[in-house]
């Protein structure tokens, strides 16, 4: 299983890529989230600031820039 924070891209500027997912603190940029496992919200700290994400565990794949997370 890998852990899965993801936010809202306030930094999209006018992209269509305005999801970040980070998976093992690797960042993965997606049009949309297709979440199939259950998600908790979860804090993170980067340098000073805290960032509030949603959070899950699972498996993702990435189809036509969709991040797919399942339990398998």
């Amino acid at each position: 299983m890998n852990r899965y924070h993801i936010r809202f891209n306030t930094k999209a500027a006018g992209s269509p890529l305005v999801w970040r997912v980070f998976e093992n603190g690797q960042q993965h940029l997606v049009k949309h989230l297709d979440i199939r496992v259950p998600v908790r919200d979860e804090c993170s700290v980067e340098g000073t600031e805290t960032k509030w994400n949603i959070a899950c565990d699972g498996h993702m794949r990435i189809v036509d820039d969709v991040a797919i997370i399942t339990a398998e």
